[in-house]
C-alpha cells in the first residue's frame, strides 16, 4: 500500500531539514567564528591548569548563528581539545609546565650551630669592612665613625661570648628553619593538587567542575535593563551567581547542552 500524499509530503520535508542541519554542521568550522585549530591548541595545557579558556569566538558570528549551529561550535573546540590531551605533544608541554609550577625547597642552611657561626662570621665582616672605608671618608667624619664602631664591635663581643644570647638565637634560627620546611611541605601539597603527575586527573576535575556549575541553568530567566546597554537578571540571586555561570548563560542552551553532553561522554571515557 502506497503512502498517502500527506504523509509522503511529511517525510519529504524531514529529509530536506535532515540534509539542511547535516550540510550546517558540517560547514561550522573555526575560522568562521574567528578561531584556528592552533589557537584552540595553544591554550589547552593553560585551560585545563587555570580552569578557564582564554579565547573566545567572535561575537557577531556567534550571536548571529542559530542555536544548532552554536552546538556544533561548541562540539568542534571540544574535539580540538581532546584530541589535543591524547597527544605526545600535549603530554610534552604539560610535563613542562608541571615542571616549571613546582615550588623549590629552600637549599639547606645547616644546623642552628652552623647557622649562628654564619651569623656571626657576617657580623665580624660587617665591622671589618666599615673599618677598613673608614680611611676613604673625610677627616670630620673619620673621629666619629671610628667611636660608632668601637661601640658595634664591643657589643658584639658580648653577644658572642654570652652563652645566654647564643642559645636564644639558635633557637630562633631552628625555628625559622622548621617553618620553612612546613611552608615549603604546604606549597607543594597545593602544587600536587594543581598540577598531579596525571593530567587525567586534573581534565576530569574540570569536567565535573563545569557540569557542576551548569546543573542549574535557568533557561527561562527573565533579564532586565542595567543602564548603559548592559542588562541583567531581574532575580537578585540569579544575578549574584559567578561570572562563569552567566558566561554559560550567555552561551545560550544549545551549546552548553552540548557541552554538558560532551563533557559525559569524555568523562566515561576516562574512567572519572
Amino acid at each position: 500500500m502506497r503512502p498517502s500524499k500527506r504523509l509522503w509530503v511529511v517525510f519529504c520535508v524531514l529529509c530536506i531539514v535532515l540534509a539542511i542541519t547535516l550540510t550546517l554542521l558540517a560547514q561550522t568550522t573555526l575560522t568562521s567564528f574567528g578561531l584556528s585549530d592552533s589557537e584552540v591548541k595553544s591554550h589547552v595545557v593553560s585551560a585545563i591548569i587555570n580552569g578557564d579558556l582564554p579565547f573566545y569566538p567572535s561575537r557577531t558570528a556567534y550571536k548571529s548563528a542559530s542555536g544548532s549551529t552554536r552546538a556544533a561550535l561548541v562540539r568542534k573546540v571540544l574535539t580540538v581539545i581532546k584530541t589535543y590531551t591524547e597527544s605526545a605533544a600535549f603530554q610534552s608541554e604539560y610535563a613542562r609546565h608541571r615542571a616549571e609550577a613546582k615550588p623549590t625547597q629552600a637549599a639547606g642552611t645547616g644546623s642552628a650551630d652552623d647557622q649562628y657561626a654564619k651569623y656571626l662570621a657576617q657580623q665580624q665582616k660587617s665591622i671589618d669592612d666599615m673599618k677598613a672605608n673608614i680611611a676613604k671618608m673625610p677627616p670630620e667624619t673619620r673621629a666619629q665613625m671610628a667611636i660608632v664602631i668601637k661601640q658595634l664591635e664591643d657589643n658584639f663581643q658580648k653577644q658572642k661570648n654570652d652563652p645566654q644570647t647564643a642559645a636564644t638565637m639558635k633557637q630562633a634560627l631552628a625555628g625559622q628553619a622548621e617553618n620553612s620546611q612546613k611552608q615549603y611541605q604546604q606549597e607543594l601539597a597545593k602544587y600536587e593538587q594543581r598540577h598531579p603527575a596525571d593530567p587525567k586527573v586534573l581534565i576530569a576535575n574540570r569536567l565535573h567542575q563545569f557540569l557542576d556549575l551548569t546543573k542549574d541553568m535557568h533557561w527561562d530567566a527573565k533579564l532586565v535593563p542595567a543602564g548603559g546597554g548592559a542588562m541583567r537578571f531581574a532575580d537578585p540571586q540569579l544575578e549574584s551567581r559567578s561570572d562563569q555561570w552567566k558566561l554559560c548563560f550567555r552561551a545560550g542552551k544549545d551549546a552548553v547542552d552540548a557541552a554538558r553532553t560532551f563533557a559525559m561522554e569524555w568523562l566515561k571515557q576516562l574512567g572519572k
